[in-house]
C-alpha cells in the first residue's frame, strides 16, 4: 500500500473482503433457460364450471423456469360468446395460480384479441409477469402504460423485422420493468440473433443461449471491530455482468454468528433498482446488546419466499447466506462508529467541505 494510498486516510480500520468470481453462473433457477407449460381450456374445463386446476399446479412443479399458455381450444359445451367463455376461464386460472412465484410469466394468448380476454389477463394475473407477442400491435397499444414483459418469436429470416417491430414500437426499456423471453424458432440460436438478445436484454430463451442475470459481489467493507449495542457500517459493491435484470423482489440480509448466538439484520437495500453493471450500498445497521468476541460475518439475497438468489462467487455458502468474514465485538462506554460518516465520504475518504486555504 503505497503512501498515498487511500486506504490511508479511513477513519476507522476496515477488512475489505473481495470474493474470486466464477467462470460462469451454472445456476438457472429464474434464469436462463425456460419450458413452455400449456394447459389445454378443453381440457382443464371439460364441462362448464368443472375445473381440473390442479392440473397447472403438476405441469408447473414439473417444469423449469415455467412459462405459461393458456391454449384456446374450444370446449364442446361452448355454443355461444366463446371469448366470453374463454376469458371466465383465464379469471379462474389467474385466481387460483397469481401467487405462483415459480412462473417467468404468462403468455396473453386469446380467441379473438378482444378486450375481455385482454382485461382477463391483466385483473387476474397481477402479481405475474405478463408477456405480449411483439407483433401484437393492437395488444401493446392496449397494454401502453401498464407493466408487461415481451415473447419475442424469431430466427435468422426474421431477426431484422424483430429489431423493427422494437424500434417502431418504442419497446426498447420493456426489459427494466419485465422480462423479455426470447423463442428461437430455429433449431439453435444462431449468430445474428444471439447478438439481437443481447440488445433486447432477454433474460429467457426456450434453448441455452447464455440469457439472463449473472450477479456477483465485487467488495464488501467493514469494520475490524464494533460495540456492542453499537453500529455496523456495511459498503457493498456489487455487479450485474448479465445482460437482464432480476424480476423478482429480494432483499439484502447480514448474519453475525458466534457459536449458537445469530443474530439477523434486514438492510435498505434498493434492489428494485438494480439493473446491469455496477451498484453499492452503503448503510450503518445498528445493533444489539452483544456478548463480547469474534463473529462471523455473513450475507445473503432473498426472495420473498426466502429462497436465496444465488452468487456468481466463489464463497462458503450456508442456508443463503455468504461467509465473508470475522468482525470482533467489543464493550464499550461509546460508540466511535455512530456518525462515522458524517464527516467524510466512505468510497473515496474525500473531507465532505473544502480545504482550507493554507496560510
Amino acid at each position: 500500500m503505497g503512501r498515498y494510498s487511500l486506504e490511508n486516510y479511513e477513519k476507522y480500520k476496515t477488512i475489505k473482503i473481495r470474493p474470486h468470481p466464477l467462470p460462469s453462473n451454472e445456476n438457472h433457477q429464474k434464469n436462463g433457460q425456460f419450458q413452455y407449460v400449456t394447459c389445454s381450456w378443453k381440457e382443464l374445463e371439460p364441462t362448464r364450471g368443472v375445473y381440473r386446476l390442479q392440473e397447472i399446479e403438476k405441469a408447473l412443479l414439473a417444469a423449469s423456469n415455467p412459462v405459461l399458455v393458456l391454449q384456446p381450444d374450444i370446449p364442446l359445451w361452448v355454443k355461444d360468446h366463446p371469448s366470453d367463455c374463454f376469458a371466465a376461464f383465464i379469471r379462474k386460472v389467474g385466481s387460483y395460480i397469481d401467487s405462483e412465484g415459480r412462473l417467468v410469466g404468462v403468455v396473453i394468448s386469446t380467441l379473438a384479441d378482444s378486450k375481455e380476454e385482454w382485461n382477463a389477463y391483466i385483473d387476474s394475473f397481477e402479481h405475474q409477469n405478463l408477456l405480449a407477442d411483439l407483433h401484437n400491435d393492437i395488444l401493446i397499444r392496449y397494454l401502453n402504460g401498464r407493466r408487461f414483459g415481451l415473447l419475442v418469436k424469431c430466427n435468422e429470416e426474421n431477426w431484422m423485422r424483430c429489431c423493427e417491430a422494437f424500434a417502431k414500437q418504442n419497446l426498447q426499456h420493456v426489459w427494466k420493468g419485465s422480462p423479455v423471453v426470447l423463442h428461437v424458432t430455429d433449431d439453435g440460436c444462431g449468430p445474428h440473433i444471439r447478438r439481437e438478445a443481447y440488445r433486447w436484454h432477454a433474460s429467457h430463451a426456450n434453448s441455452n443461449a447464455g440469457l439472463g442475470y449473472n450477479l456477483a459481489l465485487r467488495r464488501l467493507t467493514h469494520p475490524e471491530t464494533v460495540s456492542s449495542n453499537g453500529s455496523l457500517p456495511l459498503r457493498f459493491w456489487f455487479v450485474n455482468t448479465g445482460i437482464s435484470t432480476i424480476y423478482d423482489d429480494f432483499s439484502l440480509w447480514v448474519k453475525l454468528v458466534k457459536g449458537n448466538i445469530a443474530h439477523e439484520f434486514p438492510l435498505q437495500a434498493a434492489t428494485d433498482s438494480w439493473l446491469t453493471g455496477d451498484f453499492v450500498h452503503n448503510e450503518i445497521i445498528q445493533l444489539p446488546v452483544m456478548q463480547p468476541g469474534e463473529y462471523t460475518l455473513s450475507f445473503a439475497l432473498f426472495f420473498n419466499n426466502r429462497t436465496h438468489l444465488q452468487l456468481n462467487i466463489g464463497a462458503k455458502e450456508q442456508g443463503g447466506y455468504y461467509e465473508a468474514g470475522t468482525v470482533k465485538v467489543e464493550v464499550t462506554s461509546v460508540d466511535p462508529l455512530l456518525n462515522i460518516w458524517d464527516s467524510y465520504y466512505p468510497e473515496g475518504y474525500y473531507p465532505l467541505e473544502d480545504p482550507k486555504v493554507p496560510e
